[in-house]
């Protein structure tokens, strides 16, 4: 497959009219918080770390490392940040990351990894030259510039227990088989306890940005990544998610001219009577009733590491 030049992706934008620049003072640094409900490990700012036998990760050295499958490995692509890059995400974001990770440490033990975050455009190119013609065509990687990553207001997570092992989920972050890494996949490739921990994980998510007054929208075929909605469009993936984490089928529709008045329309038929198991699962029978710009990715441009540089938050 012949890859694009870089002059390809500058100067690529938001579609939305009204979209703004993210400042670089919005971005948090995840590491700077000390959570101790969180463990940041960068995916691709190093080439050595690996999981043992217990789904635990531990840093191997070159040969082990070169020795090791893509699927092995905690970065299956290649360096794309530099090695001191820190973590960032939109304080939008951040804020939503911290509650799910406090709710499921208090409730199950588990500590929330956190694997990639922003990823300036520069960062995606990068990726975008190390995956493989099958990684590209399977779509595990958005073109640089299209993805809510790009903006730092979509995160890529996996739980931990006490031990440092890793929560079964049916595969690793990134897992390169695309057939079972839907959230509604329901096949037997994957347990049924890797089922219900996909359930409790995303419903963490979802609890977390209701309780804040805001919107997430996880990804539906990548169980490991919860972002913003992009657009109106992208609304009946909230649902999907909440119907999903109470046992309903949710039924696609076309939602090309959805507003949010549609949306809590469609909310209240889809779970009316319903109530009770969404307070159990996420806390919150309503999503929030009152529209806000920061709902949406789409409203913010993608982050190029020159923007970045005077601040020093650059990744590349």
């Amino acid at each position: 497959m012949t890859r694009r030049a870089w002059e390809d992706f500058l100067g690529v934008r938001s579609q939305k009219s009204e979209a703004v620049d993210v400042n670089p003072s919005d971005l948090v640094d995840m590491a700077s918080l000390n959570h101790p409900s969180l463990i940041i490990c960068l995916a691709y700012a190093q080439e050595e770390l690996i999981y043992d036998e217990h789904n635990k990760i531990i840093k191997a050295d070159i040969e082990t490392y070169a020795a090791t499958s893509r699927n092995g490995r905690v970065n299956k692509f290649g360096l794309s940040y530099r090695p001191d890059a820190r973590f960032w995400l939109h304080k939008i974001l951040a804020n939503i990351v911290v509650g799910a990770a406090e709710h499921l440490n208090k409730s199950f033990g588990w500590r929330t990894v956190l694997y990639d975050g922003l990823r300036t455009v520069e960062g995606a190119f990068a990726l975008y030259n190390f995956a493989t013609d099958d990684d590209l065509a399977a779509n595990l990687l958005a073109m640089p510039g299209k993805s809510a990553h790009n903006k730092g207001l979509a995160v890529d997570s996996m739980m931990v227990d006490e031990n440092g092992c890793e929560i079964e989920m049916g595969g690793h972050f990134d897992h390169l088989d695309m057939s079972t890494n839907s959230r509604a996949y329901m096949g037997d490739k994957i347990s049924e306890t890797a089922k219900k921990n996909r359930i409790i994980r995303e419903a963490a998510f979802l609890r977390s940005a209701f309780s804040q007054g805001l919107l997430i929208a996880p990804l539906r075929n990548e169980f490991w990544d919860d972002r913003l909605p992009e657009n109106h469009e992208d609304l009946w993936r909230v649902l999907d998610s909440a119907a999903r984490c109470i046992g309903l089928e949710y039924q696609l529709h076309n939602k090309e001219k959805w507003n949010y008045a549609d949306f809590l329309a469609n909310w209240e038929k889809i779970f009316t009577g319903h109530e009770k198991k969404l307070e159990d699962a996420i806390g919150h029978a309503m999503p929030p009733l009152i529209e806000k710009p920061e709902f949406y990715h789409g409203n913010y441009h993608p982050i190029y590491d020159s923007s970045l540089i005077e601040s020093g938050k650059n990744q590349t």
